[in-house]
């Protein structure tokens, strides 16, 4: 085995085709409404014995309705164009739209803030969370509940037009300065490889404008994010270029662990709906025209 495929070895895998139920772990909803703790005795012949009746039974929470749980859903994202786009501090994009008609079904709040990936993250990993589009890899796959996947993407690097393409790890250490986004998947990737000699910005634009004025000479991220990033930027579409991939990587609909077994199956169920009756189609559409290298 040559070094520049030794990446096929790492366990970074296509997970394209992977079961899509997973073992959920319980879910704990607090759905009650408690009373004060405390109830004051007004001067109008109330029993004290009435009163502990009264504080026992406020004591009780009321029972949670499906509907119930399923308003208590948050969802959130982070900005990672093609799949998420930031609009004013709201999403916008494939995964939002697949997200949306999802959350309809289980009668969820349809708004997707984007806040900092590490945030959304953290919110996810918290519970009762809807997350538009996630990397699915082996150390995720137990930590999340996974919905429908959104997108197959390519993980590559990006180098300006004239430098020579970089598609093995052998190209990837002649160059000097490699750039990839803080606390991505694709950082750990790049570790995976042995690979420390790189630097870490806080988003993608930051790397494609870092690119765009020769202040690094590869950019390591996901096809369709890349290009699209690019074009977000108005930058010469012609002036980027990239190598064979390195990975393949799906992006899914991803929930917290903690979600309701009933929320998850009508989840599931409208995500399946959406990919028989061609609506699913119709909304990744765009991302295909990216795939061009």
């Amino acid at each position: 085995m040559t070094e520049n495929k030794r990446f096929l070895t790492i366990g970074w895998i296509n997970l394209h085709a992977m079961r899509e139920n997973t073992n959920l772990s319980p879910s704990r909803v607090d759905d009650g409404i408690g009373w004060p703790g405390r109830v004051r005795m007004l001067a109008c012949g109330m029993s004290a014995g009435c009163l502990i009746m009264l504080q026992s039974a406020a004591a009780q929470p009321a029972a949670a309705t499906p509907a119930a749980r399923s308003h208590q859903l948050q969802i959130l994202g982070a900005a990672r164009p093609p799949y998420v786009i930031d609009s004013n501090g709201y999403g916008a994009g494939p995964a939002i739209e697949l997200l949306q008609i999802l959350a309809r079904s289980v009668g969820a709040e349809q708004v997707v803030r984007i806040v900092p990936f590490q945030r959304a993250l953290l919110a996810l990993e918290q519970g009762g969370t809807l997350y538009p589009a996630l990397l699915r890899t082996p150390q995720r796959e137990n930590r999340f509940t996974w919905i429908g996947e959104v997108y197959t993407d390519r993980a590559v690097f990006f180098t300006r037009r004239g430098a020579a393409p970089v598609g093995s790890l052998t190209a990837v250490r002649t160059l000097p300065r490699v750039s990839v986004m803080r606390g991505s998947e694709l950082q750990g990737m790049l570790q995976s490889f042995g690979l420390e000699n790189f630097e870490t910005t806080n988003s993608e634009i930051d790397n494609a404008r870092l690119l765009q004025v020769g202040r690094i000479d590869g950019w390591f991220t996901l096809q369709a994010v890349g290009r699209a990033t690019w074009a977000q930027l108005k930058f010469d579409p012609a002036d980027l270029q990239s190598g064979d991939a390195f990975a393949t990587l799906p992006f899914w609909i991803a929930g917290s662990a903690n979600l309701p077994a009933d929320t998850v199956t009508r989840l599931r169920a409208a995500y399946r709906a959406m990919r028989n009756d061609g609506r699913y189609g119709r909304i990744i559409a765009p991302l295909l025209a990216l795939e061009k290298p």
